[in-house]
């Protein structure tokens, strides 16, 4: 299966408006390289959320989506100029004229008057049909975007991929899980955290992104143990450090009073021991 078919596989499924123009993205974005399901949907939903964006001549545009009770949002240039306007629910190129025309009608604005009204004043009839024509699609097209961006976000098993992230030092898939909403402090069954996970398989590398997005490095799990006592446990000294370097306490007391420091001394002797 080469990268074309892999991104159809994973994206058809869901039922999405614009599945062969996101893999297009995709592709250009992630070339022949093969990316983690989590990795493929968050940023199919980065570009879905993204504003439309379109030209005609010396007209540019953007259009911006709304949320689920606002319709979205034409951002029309010419140079330094712009107008902004909510796009008609019927985005037919009529409606989109009409629309344009109620916000220069405003009379609490002075946008009525702005250099791009002029400029579209001057436009030939078939260059006047074509603008709005190009911006009733556009707006059409963000509003599949709008649920594309929906059923992404509703279809990934976000906390379970952050978990797993996190027990296989997967940076790229932890941030986009993250990025999709999931928690870093909800604890799995065994109360552990995707910071235990880390902390657990020494990725210290994970450390800071986690803490960063507001992982708790105090936080015991089910049986008693933070996040440096777990490190400490399975001597992890770089990803100790990192712990340590963000609040971790090597005096925390866990299950029956121990301490990350006691455990890595306890493993400290014991090595000692058997090499004797």
């Amino acid at each position: 299966m080469d990268a074309r078919e892999s991104l159809q596989h994973q994206l058809r499924p869901l039922g999405l408006h614009r599945t062969e123009v996101l893999v297009d993205a995709l592709l250009r974005e992630f070339g022949n390289e093969p990316q983690h399901a989590s990795v493929v949907l968050a940023r199919a939903h980065v570009l879905s959320v993204s504003p439309v964006e379109g030209r005609r001549g010396d007209l540019t545009w953007q259009v911006r989506q709304g949320d689920a009770e606002r319709a979205p949002q034409v951002d029309l240039r010419w140079g330094l100029h712009r107008l902004t306007f909510d796009a008609p629910e019927n985005a037919s190129t009529l409606e989109m004229v009409r629309a344009f025309e109620r916000r220069l009608g405003d009379k609490n604005e002075p946008m009525a008057f702005s250099a791009i009204a002029d400029h579209v004043s001057r436009l030939t009839p078939a260059q006047h049909t074509g603008l709005f024509h190009d911006l009733s699609m556009a707006a059409e097209e963000a509003r599949a975007a709008r649920a594309d961006a929906q059923r992404l976000q509703d279809h990934g098993p976000w906390q379970a991929w952050l978990t797993g992230a996190s027990r296989a030092g997967h940076e790229a898939a932890l941030l986009a899980c993250i990025g999709m909403g999931a928690s870093v402090r909800m604890p799995d069954l065994n109360g552990n955290t995707p910071l235990h996970h880390a902390a657990r398989f020494g990725h210290a590398h994970l450390v800071t992104p986690l803490v960063e997005a507001g992982a708790d490095v105090s936080a015991l799990n089910g049986q008693g143990w933070a996040p440096l006592h777990l490190a400490s446990l399975h001597k992890h000294a770089r990803v100790c450090l990192q712990l340590m370097a963000h609040g971790a306490n090597p005096q925390q007391p866990g299950w029956r009073g121990r301490t990350p420091t006691r455990m890595h001394q306890h493993q400290h002797r014991h090595e000692q021991a058997q090499a004797l």
